[in-house]
């Protein structure tokens, strides 16, 4: 089972767009929930509020 890339964020709103080792995919942009995380619904990236971030959400 190949694992899935965890990325550490300090804002909620984040884009995504692949990268060349998995063929990228057109961006998307993406909002963490008060959950505190995301998943590309291309490439399966998660990404996660980092601890102690202030970025409350909006743009």
């Amino acid at each position: 089972m190949e694992s899935v890339e965890t990325i550490e964020v300090q804002n909620r709103a984040v884009s995504c767009d692949g990268d060349v080792e998995t063929s990228s995919h057109p961006r998307v942009y993406l909002e963490i929930n008060d959950g505190g995380d995301v998943v590309c619904p291309y490439c399966s990236k998660r990404y996660v509020l980092a601890e102690g971030a202030t970025d409350s959400g909006g743009h």
